[in-house]
């Protein structure tokens, strides 16, 4: 029986191209091995080659002290959203974060009921209507080697002219209030953490929206992060 003889690797040299950014081709083409200005391999998690690549962006709702109330009234409303990433035609975004810290008034009803829930329209983008604050989407590269192509705004407190319809949930939080006592103080916080598994490609025109309320008002704030894309660099 002839036996079976396995080639020694020693010797060997890796070759690739040393960069802060991978190179991307075509579907289909050859490529390069992407290697690090010291020569080594990159490794990086895939989030993290994102950010060092400068795909990541982010916006905060709510400034320090001061957080964002639900809607114009107290419950959830698509049509005055606590923030909306607005995605164009030809843009692709991926959340990775979306964190939501909410606080209920002192004057807390008993038994109300209060959510987070933060989803996707995917058939439009946001139009730019209603009252609200202009968000600045930040690199989280801070050179900033690239600017986000989104929209993105926050506290929307009059109506948006074309409403968001969340056909796509991605994550919710609803908390039960259950005062022990006719008096006193029952500390509640609501928050909600969506860091997901699977990620979504979100295709624009759409839009990534984000709200909360309940029987009683939620005042919050929240910490969004994607990473972006046009589509024809991801060859769709």
């Amino acid at each position: 029986m002839a036996e079976l003889q396995l080639a020694s690797l020693a010797g060997v040299e890796m070759v690739g191209r040393s960069s802060n950014s991978p190179i991307r081709v075509s579907n289909g083409n050859p490529n390069e091995v992407w290697l690090g200005l010291d020569g080594s391999a990159v490794s990086l998690s895939w989030k993290q080659a994102l950010a060092l690549e400068g795909r990541c962006f982010s916006i905060t709702v709510g400034a320090l002290v001061t957080g964002i109330a639900s809607g114009a009234g107290t419950i959830p409303e698509l049509a005055e959203p606590e923030f909306v990433i607005g995605v164009p035609a030809g843009a692709v975004i991926m959340p990775l974060r979306v964190a939501c810290q909410c606080f209920v008034a002192d004057a807390v009803a008993d038994h109300s009921h209060e959510e987070i829930i933060v989803g996707i329209d995917r058939g439009k983008t946001y139009d730019g209507t209603g009252t609200k604050t202009d968000e600045v989407a930040y690199n989280l590269r801070t050179d900033n080697p690239r600017s986000s192509l989104c929209t993105c705004v926050s506290a929307v407190t009059a109506d948006i002219t074309s409403i968001p319809v969340m056909l796509t949930e991605l994550a919710r939080t609803a908390v039960f209030i259950e005062q022990t006592t006719a008096v006193g103080t029952t500390p509640i916080i609501v928050d909600l953490l969506y860091q997901p598994e699977i990620a979504p490609f979100i295709v624009g025109p759409a839009m990534l929206v984000g709200m909360w309320g309940g029987t009683s008002a939620l005042t919050g704030y929240a910490q969004v992060y994607w990473a972006e894309w046009s589509k024809s660099e991801l060859g769709i």
